[in-house]
Order: structure tokens, then sequence, then C-alpha cells
């Protein structure tokens, strides 16, 4: 056969050669672009980790409840506890309340179910400052001008304790954010709330407790 015919068996190995190799590019693309994506999914898990870390490590390491709020079964034990406050470091003890009743929020700035029932704490505060009910929150595992940015923009009508370390929160316990302890008269713990608490939630808590006299028992 003369050189400048052929029967076209090398043009069809050169195409199979040509696709194979396209084909071999593309897993060789796909499987570059798997183990990209692998590194960057372990990138985002190391820095959540490291969130949670900070946030959680310093004291007792406190979850984040994005639930609606529930009562936990707790003893109705007697508790005293005592800080220093968030806004100008002076101390404050629950016994300076005993008598009244005490609403007790753990709370971080950084916590978004803590910034959703903000307002609800807030209003029923203020609705129940004059029925002898107290609210004292609880900053936990935050840097103190965070927590002092968070009180001036949701207008917090209540003194917080500042608790970098959760220590309050490991004696009455509080496992989780947001949690909200009501106290009797006596410093009985009543309820314990775990979640975003409502101001139905809270309002029905208190309207119970208030009239047994404020007293659990």
């Amino acid at each position: 056969m003369p050189d400048d015919q052929h029967d076209g068996s090398d043009d069809a190995a050169g195409s199979a050669s040509d696709a194979g190799g396209r084909r071999s590019g593309r897993r060789m693309l796909t499987l570059v672009l798997a183990v990209l994506l692998v590194i960057v999914a372990a990138a985002g898990v190391r820095a959540v980790a490291q969130r949670v870390g900070t946030h959680s490590g310093a004291g007792g390491g406190l979850v984040v409840a994005d639930q609606a709020a529930v009562d936990r079964g707790v003893p109705h034990r007697q508790v005293s506890f005592q800080g220093r406050l968030l806004a100008d470091d002076r101390p404050w003890s629950s016994a300076s309340v005993r008598g009244r009743v005490l609403v007790v929020n753990f709370w971080a700035s950084w916590c978004g179910p803590c910034r959703a029932e903000q307002p609800a704490l807030s209003a029923v505060a203020r609705a129940w400052r004059d029925r002898g009910v107290v609210f004292i929150g609880v900053n936990v595992q935050d840097t103190r001008a965070a927590a002092l940015a968070y009180t001036r923009e949701f207008q917090v009508p209540y003194l917080s304790l500042f608790d970098r370390s959760a220590q309050i929160a490991a004696e009455l316990p509080a496992v989780a954010l947001p949690t909200t302890f009501i106290l009797d008269r006596d410093g009985v713990i009543a309820y314990q709330l775990t979640g975003k608490t409502t101001v139905p939630i809270l309002r029905a808590r208190l309207d119970g407790l208030l009239a047994r006299g404020g007293r659990w028992s």
C-alpha cells in the first residue's frame, strides 16, 4: 500500500488515545477537586473546634442549647452564690436579695439563643419589678468588652455578674447556654429552664411561684 494511503486504524487509535487521555485528565481533575474540598472542610472543622474551645473550654464546657426552654429536673435545694458585677466590678451576693424571688440567667454575647431570648427577659424584668422579682444575669466565657456591648445593644434593665471562668455555672449548676434559674424567696431552686425562654414561659412559672407566696414548698 502506498505510504500516503492507510486504512484509518492509526487515526482511530490516536482518537482513542486522545479520548482516554481526556478521561484520565478529567478523573485527575475530579480527584484534585475532591482533595481540595476535603482540605477546606477539614479547615472549617478545625475553625469551629477552635471557636468552641475558646468559648467552652475555660469553664466546664458549656454548650449552646438552641431550643425552646424546657424544664430540667433539679433538686429543690437552697443555693447561695456571689460574684463581681460586670459594669463596675463591685461585689454582689444572692444573699442581698433573699426574701425576693430571683431570676438568674446565664448568657454570653456570642450565644445566638441568648440574644434571641433577651427581649423576653428584659420585658419580664421590667413588668415584674414591682412584684418583688429580681433579675440577675451571669455572663460566662466572654470578654468584658463584648459583654458590656451586649448589655448596651439590648438595653438590659438589670445587672449582670462577670463570670468568665463559669464558676457560678458550676455551682448551681448550668451546663448549657442559655439557662435560667428561678429561686424562691428562701433561695431554693424552683425551676431550671434550659434553652431560649419566652414571656409566656417565664410568666407561667413566676405566677405559679408567687401564688404560693413566693416559696417552692
